[in-house]
């Protein structure tokens, strides 16, 4: 009798218990990869607009520096979405010099939410002042304005974009008058930061 257990095991598994184990293998594999490929978009999302409030930041600061009014231009290039730096009322061309971000594709943007899954917009009780969408721009003492024929208002701005590869992935960078930057997500029922 322990000869017969013996050469049972040597012969290794059966056809019934490899596709039982390859089965098994596979229903985790389908509750898993729809999960991880949330989780990377998730991940793509608050990194592109990590790199974006950089941008913001970093458009502040040259306005500053060189004491003059600078825009941060959001455009839709064949390469996808880039925030760049330019000087107010110049050109708008994107030079390889401007300071930029190319955020991850496939992220849109938009003036207000809109679509299937889209949230309710942030609203002024949330942010605490009255935004405007645009490109933002900030004069030489870093304060964010509404640049047009000259003249630079100071205002709040809010910008709402969404990875196209999720229905319900969605994110907002909001400007205060007072030059604070902020990100913000949407987690399916509110706005986090």
């Amino acid at each position: 009798m322990n000869k017969d257990l013996d050469r049972r095991r040597a012969m290794g598994f059966s056809t019934v218990e490899l596709l039982l184990v390859v089965a098994i293998v596979m229903l985790i594999a389908m509750i898993a990869v729809p999960n991880i490929t949330r989780t990377i978009a998730n991940v793509r999302m608050r990194a592109s607009m990590t790199s974006l409030s950089g941008v913001v930041q970093n458009c502040r600061m040259v306005a500053v520096q060189q004491n003059r009014t600078m825009t941060t231009f959001i455009s839709e290039f064949e390469s996808g979405l880039i925030g760049y730096v330019k000087q107010a009322g110049g050109s708008t061309t994107l030079a390889s010099t401007d300071p930029q971000v190319q955020l991850q594709a496939p992220i849109v943007d938009y003036e207000e939410p809109s679509g299937a899954g889209a949230p309710t917009g942030l609203t002024t009780a949330i942010l605490g002042f009255t935004a405007i969408t645009g490109d933002p721009s900030f004069n030489s003492r870093g304060l964010p304005c509404e640049y047009v024929s000259g003249n630079c208002t100071n205002k709040g701005f809010l910008r709402y974009f969404k990875d196209t590869s999720q229905t319900s992935s969605w994110a907002a960078i909001s400007i205060s008058p007072a030059g604070r930057i902020k990100r913000w997500f949407w987690n399916g029922r509110a706005w986090v930061d």
